[in-house]
This record gives C-alpha cells, sequence and structure tokens, in this order.
C-alpha cells in the first residue's frame, strides 16, 4: 500500500515539474479551422529556447514550415518570470520577425505574440493561444 501511495505521488510530482517547462509541441487552431500553428521547443538552459514552427493557413493552401530536423526557426530568451522574447524565421522569404511568448503556469497555455512582421510575405499568426 506504501508503495502504491509514493508510486502515485512520484507520478503527479514528475507532470507538475513537466508542466512548468515549455519543451514540447504546442498547437492553435483558429475558430473557423483554416489555420493551424504548432511550435515545437526545445530547451537550451534556464533561460533560452529554441525550436521549429508549422503554420499553415487557408485550408493548407499557404504553408509556412522549418521542416528541417537540424536547423530551429525559433530562438528566445527569458526576460521576465514565465516571459520570453526571441525572433521566429518565416521559411517563405528566410526573413526574421520579432515575437514575445508568455506561458501560464495554471492553465498550462502559451501565448504567442508576432510584435514585429518578417520582411516580405509569410503566413504566420499575429496572436495565438498554443496548448499542448
Amino acid at each position: 500500500m506504501k508503495f502504491t501511495i509514493c508510486f502515485i505521488l512520484l507520478l503527479f510530482g514528475i507532470h507538475f515539474m513537466n508542466a512548468q517547462d515549455l519543451e514540447g509541441v504546442w498547437l492553435w487552431n483558429s475558430p473557423d479551422g483554416t489555420q493551424n500553428f504548432e511550435v515545437e521547443l526545445e530547451k537550451v538552459n534556464d533561460k533560452e529556447y529554441r525550436g521549429r514552427h508549422c503554420a499553415v493557413f487557408d485550408n493548407g493552401n499557404r504553408i509556412d514550415c522549418n521542416s528541417e530536423k537540424d536547423t530551429f526557426s525559433i530562438t528566445m530568451v527569458k526576460i521576465a518570470e514565465d516571459n520570453y522574447a526571441g525572433t521566429i524565421e518565416s521559411s517563405y522569404e528566410k526573413s526574421i520577425g520579432k515575437i514575445r511568448m508568455q506561458y501560464y503556469v495554471e492553465d498550462d497555455l502559451l501565448h504567442f505574440n508576432l510584435t514585429e512582421n518578417p520582411v516580405g510575405i509569410f503566413y504566420l499568426p499575429e496572436e495565438a493561444i498554443l496548448t499542448r
């Protein structure tokens, strides 16, 4: 019985610790279903994350994705508790935009904000609330 309780507490602790980390795949879908956005993040250190994105707009007619596994289209650094600033590279014209992300620990949500558009053609949401 003690083993079972300890095991359950261990699993709960592991889940809680992972919920406070941004690593993983985050998703957003537009209310009408014509657009979706996926961000995959990995932790570099306690203050930095990097990752890849894939945005699909106009029912799949416009795709802005970083599909290369050895390159990263997103880099960001921690600027305050649960707040990050960085860049995103659009795959359309290889131009760089500026982003901010805020993590809501209690709800396990990630607020994405494109603060400066990449130059030229790009297909990224200006703002999105992403979930795991």
